[in-house]
């Protein structure tokens, strides 16, 4: 698996080709977009062609032993994943679409700001949930050239910024519709998720003829991938340089940074928050949606100015946006910008008291009735967590798996206790544990304990790769806090720079070269490890096989291979807490089914029999 470093490098290279020829770059990304299509029509057409001259000989000169019927289906299938690939099914965005008569001082507003960036008419206006705002092109029947457009607008964006801020967000979404190269870019997303689609429709089906094409596919996907994402990440300065003509330059820039903070408090301490009732009640929150509204209330009053984190912050290599700092700086919008504004948030104004009110509870109904599975089965399991920390603080004799998972469940349920002596007596028993290592190395540092927190991080990360995104988006959460002098910072810029580029890639998720063996585990340490994984509703089967890598630091390492039920979601909730208290005699790395690397397809057929399976 690249590291993000390597991702960032590459992208840079191609956003240095756009920069030097636009032209030139949009002509070789229209020319790959084609070969995807030759590539797919040429194996269209032979596998259909092939076919039929099969059939024809079975209707003509039928043979008995009925062989020719196996190439006929291999066929078939082959030509039902690439015409389903390219079926994609283009729908309204969801949400509340207005009606007519609806909002008037919102549609007037959008209808203003429309026509001052000259963009097409819209066919719907619609609100949704999300602290977000999207320009959607929906194709109108079958024509490829004409489209539908909708705005979408969040809720929660309409409750955090005022009507010139709200009137830059606007323009910006209407930058894309006005866009000259809008039906070119139109184009280029439909390819990029048709390419994805086949990738893996092939992935799931990889069968005699469709080897050779997954194999085109997998590089082809990647590549057009990364080249089209250079195009969006251009497309976004356009689209801020048409919001700074309409609202003008601090409008602008202050709503990008309003909704970078809020969206920051939303992931960071809003969500964590709702998601630790859970420990207290068996169901969700019912007015979540008039919280989350105070909450971004609170914040618009609190933050005055903006920090210095949020402009050091680096975008996710795959987000298509680029950094504040760099959309500030194309604004030419100085870095002492001020948030207090004597205006009001937008949404009252512009929606009207009762239509927010109506829409908060709908959203909240909605938002209730989609988390309460997941929900439900999360109570049960911090249920089940303190009664296994009752049993474990009832019998002082504790394996040494049964102390990394005593450590691990006094963190989560007893905050008010200090686990770092509790890790500290963990590692005692099993000095090579690398969740353990990272969690005490976090709790020293939120502490003030720098280098020894630092020490543990270091030897997290060399015993298991797979930590290294992990700690080190900790570590940035815990040093945005700090001042800028603070020698924590240094620290940290060399812990990045040691361990993300990938120098310890040998022992992390690639698994294509390594020698493996059966885990050789003794019966009580499976059995500790089957009562942590019967807490995972989501885990209906897992795997543990012994790997020997070179170099790793500790031996033995194990991978364990998890068939996840449930949502992506609820997986990335729920795999960090399971690693966390899981207790092998060595290193580990937790893998899931769900990510079908094409390492886990050569992983899968030698792990054996399943060490927990749910009934």
């Amino acid at each position: 698996m690249e590291s993000d470093h390597i991702r960032r490098a590459r992208m840079a290279r191609l956003e240095q080709a756009y920069d030097a020829a636009p032209g030139r770059y949009q002509l070789r990304l229209a020319l790959l977009a084609a070969l995807g299509y030759l590539v797919m029509g040429a194996a269209l057409l032979l596998t259909a062609g092939v076919a039929l001259v099969l059939v024809f000989h079975l209707l003509f000169r039928p043979v008995d032993d009925g062989w020719i019927l196996v190439p006929i289906l291999l066929l078939g299938l082959t030509g039902a994943v690439l015409a389903r690939a390219l079926w994609i099914r283009f729908v309204p965005p969801e949400g509340h679409m207005l009606a007519d008569g609806e909002a008037p001082a919102l549609r007037a507003e959008v209808e203003r700001i429309r026509e001052a960036v000259g963009a097409q008419r819209l066919h719907g206006l619609v609100i949704d949930a999300q602290l977000n705002a999207a320009a959607a092109h929906v194709p109108a029947g079958f024509g490829l050239w004409r489209q539908r457009h909708y705005l979408v607008l969040g809720l929660p964006l309409l409750q955090l910024l005022d009507r010139e801020e709200l009137a830059s967000v606007i323009a910006h979404e209407f930058g894309h519709f006005h866009d000259g190269r809008r039906r070119f870019s139109s184009w280029i997303y439909r390819s990029r998720v048709g390419w994805h689609r086949v990738l893996d429709g092939l992935s799931r089906q990889a069968l005699g003829s469709q080897v050779l094409l997954l194999l085109f596919f997998r590089w082809y996907a990647r590549c057009f991938d990364e080249h089209s994402f250079v195009l969006a990440r251009r497309q976004e300065y356009a689209a801020d340089a048409a919001a700074q003509a309409v609202a003008g330059t601090t409008p602008t820039a202050t709503a990008l940074v309003r909704v970078a903070l809020a969206s920051d408090w939303l992931a960071r301490e809003f969500w964590p928050d709702i998601e630790r009732t859970a420990h207290a009640q068996a169901y969700p929150p019912v007015h979540v949606g008039a919280s989350q509204a105070r909450g971004l209330a609170d914040q618009r009053r609190q933050q005055t100015r903006l920090p210095a984190w949020l402009l050091a912050h680096v975008p996710d290599p795959y987000d298509t946006h680029p950094g504040l700092a760099q959309r500030l700086a194309a604004l030419d919008a100085g870095h002492d910008l001020r948030l207090d504004s004597a205006l009001p948030p937008a949404a009252a104004g512009l929606l009207g008291v009762e239509l927010v009110d109506r829409l908060e509870q709908r959203f909240s109904r909605e938002w209730q009735a989609g988390a309460k599975p997941e929900w439900e089965a999360r109570h049960r399991r911090l249920q089940a967590e303190r009664q296994r920390l009752e049993a474990l603080e009832a019998d002082p004799r504790r394996l040494p798996a049964e102390w990394i998972e005593y450590a691990a469940l006094m963190e989560e349920h007893r905050p008010a206790t200090d686990a770092a002596p509790l890790y500290r007596e963990a590692l005692r028993h099993s000095p090579a544990h690398a969740v353990a290592h990272g969690r005490l190395g976090m709790l020293l540092l939120r502490r003030g304990d720098d280098e020894e927190g630092v020490e543990h991080l270091q030897r997290a990360m060399r015993l298991d790769a797979g930590l290294v995104p992990v700690l080190l988006r900790d570590l940035d959460d815990h040093v945005r806090t700090l001042a800028p002098e603070a020698p924590l910072h240094a620290l940290a810029v060399r812990l990045r720079e040691a361990f993300e580029a990938g120098p310890t890639a040998a022992h992390g998720d690639g698994v294509a070269e390594e020698a493996y063996s059966p885990h050789g585990l003794d019966a009580s340490q499976l059995q500790a490890i089957r009562r942590v994984m019967a807490g995972y509703e989501r885990i209906a089967a897992a795997w543990i096989v012994r790997r020997k890598a070179p170099g790793l630091s500790v031996e033995p390492h194990f991978v364990v291979l998890l068939e996840w039920a449930g949502s992506v979601a609820s997986e990335i909730a729920a795999v960090p807490r399971l690693t966390a208290q899981l207790a092998l005699p060595g290193t580990f790395s937790v893998l899931t089914t769900t990510r079908r690397t094409p390492e886990l397809r050569q992983l899968r057929p030698r792990v054996g029999e399943p060490v927990h399976q749910r009934r």
